[in-house]
């Protein structure tokens, strides 16, 4: 499909090969496309585009090439920024999401394209969220995930109320358990700001959590990922509320504390901690009383869980003590004694 076996190039990088149709019938070289996106050559992009794909799905050292490519990266950003059809916006995106992984050095180079100069790629990704199939949705928050690495990135993401919410409809609209996780990950990846925790909570981001953790077919990467995002807005105090106030959410965390995973009950315990010891919630320890979860938080506490989620579980204990000291002093007697 790109390069014929007996050449030159194919010779010096034996990976830029054809593949999957015969050789004699080329009629340009992977190099040849590539170059036609380097040198700006519009007049052939989308099929350039589109082997330049097929070409970096090949191998690992297929993508290791167009990543240090000579001005690869820079002018596929370029198309990114310039062009609003959603299949341009997604083969860019999956070639994007295929080499990044491949150098650290792209990820830095890639965020500082797209957040570093005066052009609106960002609505290029919410176009793609909102009418682009199911895989470019997917890619679109996996590459967002990857450059939200700095303050900068970050603000401009929650800051562009769009984004969040084509991200929040991939975790809401989407029933696919891929979709929903890479989601997810993303508004996990800008939600370190009080604004952007606010804003999860007004777009309904805990009445979702208790509905996907509620469902018996979620999967424990979505599981964990919920956890996190609810442990998240619970450090706020518009997080805390909409958490108590809705009682499946409340009930689904109590629920899967214990049964999922070693992460999935440390982000628990996190939102619990936020709900009855950092605020004191009487709503929050009632539901929790009532869902037999003191047992629960003794029975992590005396896990193999990490020293600060231990120390957190320790605060819990101490806010039930007075209530529950009767089924304290058993669980005492039976185990190794809390403290």
């Amino acid at each position: 499909m790109f390069r014929c076996p007996e050449s030159e190039a194919t010779i010096k990088y034996p990976m830029l090969v054809c593949s999957g149709v015969d050789c004699n019938r080329c009629s340009s070289t992977v190099l040849d496309h590539i170059d036609d996106i380097v040198n700006n050559c519009s007049k052939h992009f989308m099929i350039s585009l589109f082997k330049v794909r097929e070409f970096a799905k090949l191998s690992t050292e297929n993508r290791d090439f167009l990543a240090n490519y000579k001005g690869f990266v820079p002018a596929i950003v370029e198309i990114l920024s310039n062009f609003f059809e959603v299949e341009v916006i997604g083969l860019v995106v999956e070639v994007l999401n295929l080499i990044i992984s491949e150098d650290g050095k792209i990820k830095e180079q890639l965020r500082d394209l797209i957040f570093g100069n005066n052009k609106d790629c960002l609505s290029q990704f919410v176009l793609l969220l909102e009418k682009g199939n199911l895989n470019s949705k997917i890619n679109s928050a996996k590459l967002l995930e990857s450059i939200a690495s700095t303050m900068n990135s970050q603000t401009a993401m929650f800051e562009n109320q769009a984004l969040l919410t084509g991200l929040y409809k991939l975790v809401t609209s989407e029933t696919n358990q891929t979709a929903r996780a890479a989601g997810l990950s993303t508004l996990i990846a800008v939600s370190q700001s009080r604004n952007v925790k606010i804003k999860l909570v007004r777009l309904g981001i805990v009445r979702t959590g208790g509905k996907i953790l509620s469902g018996p077919e979620t999967e424990v990467p979505v599981i964990e990922k919920v956890m996190k995002v609810l442990e998240i807005v619970s450090m706020c105090t518009e997080g805390r509320t909409a958490i108590c106030i809705d009682e499946r959410c409340l009930k689904a965390i109590i629920t899967r504390l214990m049964n999922v995973s070693v992460t999935a009950t440390e982000h628990g315990i996190g939102v619990l901690w936020s709900l009855c010891y950092l605020s004191g919630d009487r709503m929050a320890k009632e539901a929790v009383a009532k869902s037999n979860g003191m047992r629960k938080v003794v029975l992590v506490m005396q896990s193999k869980c990490s020293g600060s989620v231990r120390q957190m579980c320790g605060d819990l204990v101490k806010v039930f003590q007075v209530n529950s000291k009767s089924w304290l002093t058993s669980y005492e007697t039976r185990t190794t004694r809390v403290r």
